[in-house]
């Protein structure tokens, strides 16, 4: 069957789904693909079409108030019931026998009844044309039931006296012009407010229930709720994947896309350009700035953003355009609608618009068939080429039958939201189906968690959060993200122009259908995870562009097979046949445009009107049959659909089914003429065979019963239906009743789906019945799927013809009474006459007086493509004869045989004679005038009249209330341009009017100067509102007094030379008008006198507060300003210019000027804290036109603090060290306070500090906070690790407040080393000329594979120092390794220890990041140095060291019997000091630092070893201070508490900070200072030493010897033993 084509093609498509990732191929061109795409897609043709069984009827009557059966149960009952009320109303409701449009036409025809409606079935609303009609109906055979409208069913049981908003639906015979009389009357009736449109109208307030239920005009009312945006506000947020286009370049080039939301940016980088038109009338706002929560913008981009701001944020049609309709009411950001949908989408229809994306519903009426449901299956129905999309809403609850109203409709796409994760998946607030009547809904879902889109510049209060790249011009980001079924409905919106674009352009179809297009998407929408369509979460799946456009199984391109729209009646099939392989599946989707439901049904009964059925036969004679399914595959027979107007079939793929010819059927079950769309996609060849088809009316004559021996003309058609062409083949055309042959030929090649005809001139010479037979292809040359060997035989039509025997006949005559056959078509001068008379003459041409009778046909339109069907026209024509008969004529031959008639044709309707002539509408008129005997009727002769009224262009243009137009700035003022056709056919006419000024000029309900008339039909009369508007006071323009000129015209869309043009002045009227705003001292706004805020100020303050006046009229202001204080004892002073007073000043503002008035306040010295004194500012031009400003001060410390940082998060590494991150503190209040800082719990592992925070603030001081924070090690990196909490607790002394911040903390991404090693020793006493080793581990302490170098530094000759690697490369995180350092010392290497630093060193973002280890060196000092120092003999030195031992040990024994002997020596120690016995590892540092190793193996100690030591450590002893005692110490009878003798030397030493030093902890070195004190580079405040303030000193003053510092600790001793404490 069919072979693969090219898998990459799929590939390439991928690209236009809105899932998965993006995949790219560029291996065919753009032309290729394009081709290779659009030869996939076939038109298919039915093998023919069949009747076939209608549905069983349900006779039960489903209404709101209740159900049931007319014959055998009783109808619900209402208070507001009242029998009679159809002979006010005509409102009758009848039940018929079969659901057929046959049916339904024959009693429209009958009884002109007016169709309003249909409430289920075959029950319809009717208006009767007079109410004894009624009983007449009931009569009627195809009549099951008929009876009364009663009124109580035409109101919902739901609407009470406490109901707010109601939504009510015009009759559909109501005219246009009635509707604004219709909204008053609801007003007389008691409601608040109320507007009509278009099959809506909506009323607020409490209404009389019973005039609204009598009322004939509406046929159902039900509560109304407001419209909400679907953002979801909850639920997963996934990525989303890039969603762009492939080499397809399907970008929606042509298409134009309407939205309806809150508004839109139209200067947004990413649309700029491409707004078509922005209309706000049908919004609650003149503005259509998105300047609220910017949810439009978001979804004009989600739509069509080109991404010219950030690439990534490229929308799925970025080359449509946008024609946007702001709802949104920008004050208060309530959304809303003005208008009925109907009204609105036909703006947009008319725009150009034929896909719309809606993304919002009505919060309420769930799952219902509402109003506004039917109001759009109305719309779609009357514009097929336009396709609405809907949100399906979102619901946190995930509650069944939950879908939001309108997306209830039958003819929209309701979407729902999906996950954009690679899975799939519904978002788990995207609202559940099904509707209420058991309908599938949503019908799909689309991408709708977090799609990031464009932000509106403006708005204000942004809905989403910061995404992508760039800002406006203001600093607000260009983009934002946002999740819900809105933006779906936007993703969806944009994939169905894709759509739409390839069907146009590739396809060949320049108008699909919106049925062809909903089937289309559907049958290419992927079903999410477990096959289950349809469901009531996902519907149909999710759409897919790929899919649709190229759909494939394993990489094999499928073919695609629709027909795009063909009309099928009740109780008819169309039969498809095709070679099918199903091992890759079949795909089927069947989708109609169905007639509008009644939204008065009880919302659990079926609002489908039209019923047709898809039906799949396989070779085998297996059935599928529509939506009959499990688990995503359709099952074989089961029972037919009777809900949705959408119906699939779905094979699974299965080498098991039988490959070959499968028929596909589309079905009429019941209901009216119903044009449908149908796509089948699979492994598939539409069966190439011609097939001939001699149709119904393939045989037509000129005359329906003509004379013998008259000649007529018989025209002979036929059409190859088929798909292949057809070849040569014979036609005959026979007359059986004579045996004759009419016409034979052969004719040549006729193409698939064209139709071929010959005219054949014939007379026929016997009377009677002819009973005549077309053959087509008589010898079977061509190969056919119908005809006499296969199928059904559709090649011959037969037809009888009654031949009329000679005997009367009929001929019109010229205008000198001349017989003319020609003189029977004719044309009228509608402008002359209001119909046409024909001179007939009526001949007898048989042998015997006889009777005739003449008879003249209703008049009629033919139909423009088929002669032979005729219309009924709009106006009411009648015809007439002078002469009525029956008439006696003679034989032929003598006097008597023929007589003269004036034939009438007439337009009833058409008026000449009053003040505006009605013209006879344009077009073709026919009427057959038969003349027969009256004895022996089929004695005839019949002649048509044909009359061609010319078409006349003609209009009336009435301006009114055009003098004395004036508006003051700001503001308009309106007059009103009159529209009248007055010619004789529909019209359309344009109104454009044209500003001087260029000031806006608004018509009508639109926000354009320009506008088009819908058709107006004849005499139609349409007055449109001009609005004209004086634009806002700019720098004192416009100017009083000025004027501008409005030029209108109107003209004809197809005749410009039609222009009528009116020109209006419109004078600027006086505005005096200003604006006020109060400062503090500080420059910040007070604020306007209803919500002003208080300021604090301090006795005795001098205060300073600015009134700025701005002139924003256009004319001078002369203005007094007037404080009034409610303290006078607190001194003002108002100063403006030259004046000071104390209380008032004038002030004089040219217009555009603004003015300063200050106030200097001296706040009174003896004011008290909470002292308050208000302050009225009045600044008044008039005792009409003043502006208040107020203020009260008070007298009150203002305590408040504010924390800022330059980025709204914080981050550190994962490197075990401080990160720094900066926050700013304000002491925004007017005192000084104090500051105390704290945070939250960090989690495990984390460590939080603050450095140097201050302990006071000024008023107005700001200070810089620095934040550490340090990570464990290795944490991984993470965009929120946790929140941080800053708390700021501050105090002025009387009140306190805590000030909270909260900061995302990010983990970056880093790799940092650290480095440890065992044991130095083996680098100190290095032999000379050797070398000594040392192992370091270096470890990944970061989150990141590190790269890092390894660099050596040593500050000494001859040393050399080599180690195993000099880089670290790809260490994974946490791993470590070990590096070999080797430290070789030269024979001239110089005694003592050197510093040798070994630093591993990695670059993060160009900085780079060291961990160093600080070692020591020293070589073994084997040369002998000539003695102690090498400048004394080595007995010399002995001597030395003896003598410095033996005073060490005298001096130790007189410290010893000096000492106090009842202490234990801890009351020496400092308090808050520590008395920690050395543990040894003091004295084996210090050993470390001084020997060698070897010295600490040898059992003896050499003198050169003895002499080394002393040499090293001699530099470092300090010189003794002479061993004097000072005079004046403490006596050696002082008590034991006095301090001990050695003191100084040896006395307590003076308190002072120690010096940071670098310390060696478990041979790790940690640079400048200990971690209890440094943390990375954050260093804590090291606390002064608290010194105890001491005893009292002694009367003598302070003991002889001792320092103050020692009296504050030990003071109390030395008192205790004197006794003095």
């Amino acid at each position: 069957m069919l072979a693969a084509q090219r898998a990459v093609l799929i590939l390439v498509l991928m690209l236009l789904a809105p899932i998965a990732g993006a995949v790219d191929n560029p291996v065919e061109s753009e032309s290729d693909v394009l081709a290779e795409a659009a030869m996939n897609w076939h038109v298919m043709e039915p093998l023919e079409t069949i009747q076939s069984s209608l549905k069983s009827v349900d006779y039960r009557i489903d209404l709101a108030i209740g159900t049931f059966d007319p014959l055998t149960e009783d109808a619900p009952k209402s208070r507001l019931d009242d029998s009679q009320d159809y002979r006010k109303t005509g409102m009758a409701v009848i039940q018929l026998q079969h659901h057929t449009g046959s049916a339904l036409y024959g009693l429209v025809d009958e009884y002109d009844v007016f169709i309003l409606d249909n409430l289920g079935s075959s029950t319809w609303l009717v208006r009767l044309s007079h109410p004894s009609d009624l009983s007449k109906i009931e009569l009627d055979e195809s009549v099951r039931w008929a009876g009364p409208m009663m009124p109580g069913w035409r109101v919902s049981p739901n609407i009470d006296s406490s109901t707010e908003y109601i939504a009510a639906i015009p009759a559909v015979d109501l005219k246009v012009e009635a509707l604004e009389s219709l909204s008053h009357d609801l007003v007389k009736m008691g409601a608040d407010e109320a507007w009509c449109g278009l099959h809506l109208c909506e009323i607020k307030g409490p209404i009389n229930l019973e005039s609204l239920a009598r009322d004939g005009r509406l046929i159902w009312s039900e509560p109304a709720f407001e419209m909400r945006l679907t953002n979801a506000l909850a639920g997963a947020i996934v990525g989303l994947p890039e969603i762009a286009n492939s080499s397809l370049q399907l970008d929606g080039s042509g298409e134009k896309i309407s939205f309806t939301d809150t508004g839109i940016d139209i200067d947004h980088p990413d649309i700029y350009g491409r707004v078509a038109g922005v209309y706000t009338q049908f919004g609650l706002h003149p503005s259509y700035a998105d300047n609220n929560s910017g949810h439009g913008t978001h979804i004009a981009l989600t739509i069509a953003g080109d991404g010219s701001g950030d690439s990534s944020v490229t929308g799925i049609a970025p080359g449509a355009t946008i024609v946007a309709y702001a709802l949104e009411h920008n004050p208060t950001g309530v959304f809303g609608r003005i208008g009925s949908i109907y009204d609105m989408l036909s703006h947009a229809e008319q725009e150009g618009s034929r896909v719309a994306v809606n993304a919002w519903g009505l919060n309420g009426n769930y799952g219902a068939y509402s109003a506004d449901s039917r109001s759009l299956d109305v719309f779609v129905h009357d514009n097929p080429d336009f396709l609405p999309l809907f949100s399906a809403g979102d619901d946190i609850g995930q509650n069944a039958s939950r879908i939001m109203a309108p997306s209830t409709a039958k003819n929209v796409l309701s979407i729902g939201a999906s996950t954009t994760n690679p899975g799939g998946s519904v978002a788990n607030f995207s609202a559940q189906g099904y509707s209420l009547d058991g309908r599938v809904k949503p019908d799909l879902v689309a991408p709708g968690v977090s799609i990031c889109s464009g932000r509106a510049e403006e708005a204000s209060i942004p809905s989403g959060s910061s995404c992508g790249v760039g800002s406006h011009g203001n600093g607000n980001d260009m983009y934002m993200s946002l999740s819900g079924s809105s933006q779906a409905t936007a993703v969806a919106g944009g994939s169905i122009s894709l759509i739409r674009e390839f069907i146009r352009e590739e396809v060949g179809i320049s108008t699909p259908t919106s049925s062809l297009l909903k089937a289309a998407s559907i049958n290419g929408a992927i079903d999410l995870g477990t096959p289950d369509i349809p469901n009531s979460e996902e519907g149909w799946g999710q759409i897919s562009v790929s899919n649709t456009v190229i759909p494939n199984h394993n990489g094999n391109d499928l073919q695609t097979f629709y027909d795009n729209s063909r009309t099928l009646s009740a109780g008819f099939s169309t039969l498809y046949q095709f070679d099918v392989d199903p091992s890759s599946g079949i795909d089927i989707t069947l989708a109609w445009t169905d007639v509008a439901g009644s939204a008065n049904t009880a919302q659990s009964e079926a609002r489908l009107v039209n019923d047709l059925n898809l039906v799949l036969t396989a070779p085998d004679g297996t059935v599928y049959k529509g939506n009959v399914m499990l688990n995503g595959y359709s099952l074989p027979n089961g029972i037919h659909d009777d809900l949705n107007n959408v119906e699939r079939i779905k094979i699974s793929p299965s080498s098991s089914l039988p490959a070959g010819k499968w028929q596909m059927k589309v079905t009429h079950s019941g209901g009216l003429d119903q044009a449908y769309s149908v796509v089948l996609t699979g492994d598939a060849t539409l069966d190439q065979k011609a097939d001939l088809v001699a149709f119904d009316g393939a045989i037509y004559s000129s005359s329906a019963s003509p004379l013998v021996n008259d000649l007529i003309t018989l025209r002979l058609s036929w059409l190859n239906q088929g798909t292949a062409d057809a070849g040569q083949f014979k036609v005959t055309l026979e007359d059986l009743t004579d045996g004759t042959i009419i016409y034979e030929g052969t004719r040549s090649s006729l193409k698939s789906g064209k139709i071929d005809s010959i005219t054949k001139y014939h007379s026929f010479s016997t009377t009677g019945d002819h009973d005549l037979r077309l053959t087509v292809d008589v010898d079977s040359d061509v190969l056919e799927i119908n005809d006499e060997i296969n199928g059904v035989n559709n090649n011959i039509e037969e037809m009888t013809i009654t031949v009329a025997a000679l005997g009367v006949r009929l001929v019109t005559l010229d205008g000198n009474g001349l017989e003319d056959a020609n003189m029977v078509n004719q044309s009228l001068d509608p402008s002359i006459a209001e119909g046409y008379t024909w001179p007939v003459l009526l001949k007898h041409e048989g042998t015997e007086i006889q009777s005739v009778n003449l008879h003249l046909s209703q008049v009629q339109m033919p139909n423009p493509i088929r002669d032979d069907m005729l219309l009924q026209p709009e106006d009411t024509w009648s015809r007439s004869s002078d002469l009525s008969g029956p008439f006696s004529l003679s034989a032929m031959g003598n006097v008597g045989d023929s007589m003269y008639l004036n034939i009438t044709m007439n337009d009833d309707d058409a008026d000449l004679s009053g003040d505006t002539d009605r013209y006879a509408m344009a077009g073709t008129y026919v009427m057959d005038l038969t003349a027969k005997y009256s004895n022996n009727p089929s004695v005839k002769h019949i002649i048509r009249l044909r009359l061609v009224v010319e078409e006349v262009k003609d209009v009336q243009v009435a301006p009114a209330g055009t003098s004395g137009l004036e508006a003051i700035p700001g503001e308009s003022t309106a007059f009103t341009m009159s529209v009248r056709n007055t010619g004789n056919s529909p019209a359309v006419y344009e109104l454009d009017c044209y500003s001087q000024n260029r000031w806006q000029v608004q018509l009508g309900q639109s926000n354009s100067s320009s506008y088009s008339f819908e058709p107006l039909d004849i005499l139609e009369y349409l007055p449109m509102q001009v609005r004209l508007y004086v634009p806002p006071v700019s720098e004192g323009l416009p100017a009083a007094g000025s004027t501008d000129s409005i030029t209108c015209s109107v003209t004809s869309e197809t005749d410009p030379s039609l222009n009528i043009s009116e020109t209006v002045v419109l004078t600027v009227k006086t505005l005096e008008l200003f604006d006020t705003d109060l400062y503090d001292d500080m420059g910040i706004a007070v604020g306007p006198a209803a919500n002003s805020r208080d300021i604090n100020v301090d006795t005795a303050e001098r205060l300073n507060l600015t009134l700025n006046i701005e002139n924003t009229g256009n004319a001078d202001l002369d203005l007094s300003v007037r404080i009034s204080p409610e303290r006078t004892d607190w001194t003002i002073l108002v100063t403006h210019g030259d004046q000071t007073e104390t209380r008032e000043v004038n002030v004089i503002i040219p217009p555009g000027e603004s003015s300063d008035v200050r106030f200097e306040i001296l706040v009174s010295p003896v004011a008290e804290r909470n002292d308050e004194n208000n302050l009225v500012i009045k600044i008044s031009q008039d005792q009409s036109n003043f502006v208040i400003n107020e203020t009260k001060l008070v007298v009150k410390d203002e305590i408040s603090l504010e924390i800022t940082s330059e980025f709204e998060f914080m981050s550190t590494f994962a490197n075990g060290n401080f990160k720094n991150n900066n926050l700013t503190i304000k002491n925004t209040g007017n005192s000084r306070i104090s500051v105390n800082l704290t945070n939250s719990l960090a989690p495990d592992g984390w460590e939080i500090g603050f450095s140097k925070p201050p302990n006071f603030l000024d008023p107005q001081e700001s200070f810089d906070i620095i934040v550490g924070i340090k990570a464990p090690l290795n944490q991984p990196m993470n965009e929120n690790a946790f929140n941080l909490g800053i708390f700021v607790t501050i105090n002025n002394g009387f009140d306190s407040l805590q000030v909270a911040s909260t900061f995302n903390v990010k983990v970056l991404s880093g790799a940092f080393c650290q480095v440890e090693w065992d044991d130095q020793k083996s680098l100190l006493g290095i032999e000379r000329d050797d070398s000594a080793t040392l192992v370091l581990k270096i470890t990944n302490i970061g989150n990141s594979p590190l790269n890092a170098s390894l660099v050596t530094d040593i500050d000494a000759d001859g040393w050399e120092v080599d180690i195993s690697d000099d880089s670290v490369m790809g260490l994974e995180i946490g791993n470590s390794m070990d590096v070999e350092l080797e430290i070789s010392a030269s024979d001239d290497t110089e005694a003592g220890i050197e510093d040798l630093s070994f630093s591993c060193v990695s670059t993060l973002d160009g900085i780079n990041y060291s961990s160093t280890a600080e070692l020591e060196v020293s070589v073994k000092n084997s040369k002998s140095q000539g003695g102690l120092f090498g400048i004394v003999s080595a007995p010399v030195a002995y001597s030395i060291i003896g003598a410095i031992l033996l005073a060490m040990v005298i001096v130790a024994r007189k410290i010893k019997k000096s000492a106090p002997k009842d202490l234990s020596g801890e009351e020496l120690v400092s308090p808050d000091a520590h008395s920690i016995p050395d543990d040894g590892m003091r004295m084996q540092a210090v050993m470390d630092s001084v020997v060698g190793q070897e010295s600490l193996s040898g059992g003896s100690v050499s003198a050169e070893e003895i002499a080394d030591a002393l040499a090293v450590s001699i530099p470092s002893l300090p010189i003794p201070p002479p061993a004097v005692v000072p005079s004046g110490r403490p006596p050696s009878a002082v008590p034991e508490g006095r301090p001990p003798v050695a003191v100084p030397l040896g006395r307590p030493p003076v308190i002072s900070a120690a010096s940071p030093q670098n310390v060696t902890i478990n041979k790790t070195v940690i640079n400048n200072i200990s971690d209890s004190v440094v943390q990375n580079d954050v260093v804590k405040a090291v606390p002064e030493p608290q010194v105890p303030a001491g005893p009292p000193l002694p009367p003598s003053g302070l003991p002889p010897g001792w320092s103050m510092a020692q009296w504050q600790h030990y003071g109390h001793q030395w008192l205790a033993q004197q006794g003095q404490q």
